[in-house]
């Protein structure tokens, strides 16, 4: 499961490894964005000083330092405080394993998969959905450039006799035996709709077709999703707790 989120999150950064025991992964033009800038759970001798080397490093970029330590980490948890970090979100890592859904050909809703010309949709749904209209520029050189390695989806709502209007967007990325659901997300307007159960439905179709072992996606608490994904069938994992210092 961390090496599909590794995997995703690399695609989107550069990465430093830290006294050769951590991996810090940024990107500037993301910045403030704590899913992709951040130095993962580590297993390190020296705590404080790859902490401290990651922070100078980010801090060097002009970024604030987030850093993800396993739930359980109590070492690394009391050693980030210690030295100035705040525990700001929680991430819960869910997995279900892949389910054949009905599909409805009249449904309101319809989920196309995203090729090269329909690339700019993506971004633009993307950036809209998630209120992050300043990546847009990033968004698009990051997916062009790695086009083959995801499997992009677009929601489209039938309205006057063809899907025309985009109401949502995912991304998803497979390796051992594993499929990784990620930048789910829904344009304002038509949230509550069932959209993204509509899109989460296609990725477990994909997977049942492909035989894969499990489905994963990650929510924070600050979502508030946590009870929307475990009534779908989502079951907790694990959790990352995430800190930030300025």
């Amino acid at each position: 499961m961390e090496t599909n989120e590794t995997a995703f999150c690399s695609l989107w950064t550069k990465h430093i490894k830290i006294h050769d025991c951590a991996d810090l992964f940024f990107n500037v033009d993301l910045a403030e964005d704590y899913f992709f800038n951040r130095l993962n759970p580590f297993e390190c001798d020296d705590i404080r000083a790859t902490i401290e080397n990651a922070a100078q490093l980010c801090h060097g970029m002009g970024m604030a330092c987030f850093v993800y330590a396993h739930d359980n980490d109590t070492e690394v948890h009391n050693s980030l405080t210690e030295v100035g970090f705040d525990w700001i979100d929680t991430m819960h890592v869910l997995t279900s394993e892949p389910k054949k859904q009905v599909r409805h050909d009249d449904d309101k809703f319809k989920v196309m998969h995203v090729d090269a010309d329909s690339v700019p949709r993506w971004v633009d749904t993307f950036c809209r959905s998630f209120n992050v209209m300043q990546w847009k520029q990033e968004v698009r050189r990051v997916v062009g450039m790695h086009l083959d390695d995801l499997d992009l989806l677009l929601s489209y709502i039938h309205e006057k006799n063809s899907f025309d209007i985009v109401t949502g967007c995912a991304a998803l990325i497979t390796n051992e035996g594993l499929m990784g659901l990620y930048c789910l997300g829904t344009i304002k307007q038509f949230r509550g709709q069932g959209i993204a159960k509509k899109m989460i439905d296609v990725s477990m179709n994909k997977a049942s077709q492909q035989r894969l072992d499990m489905v994963l996606l990650q929510t924070f608490s600050s979502e508030g999703l946590l009870p929307f994904y475990t009534k779908l069938g989502f079951r907790p994992a694990y959790k990352k707790r995430v800190y930030l210092r300025k």
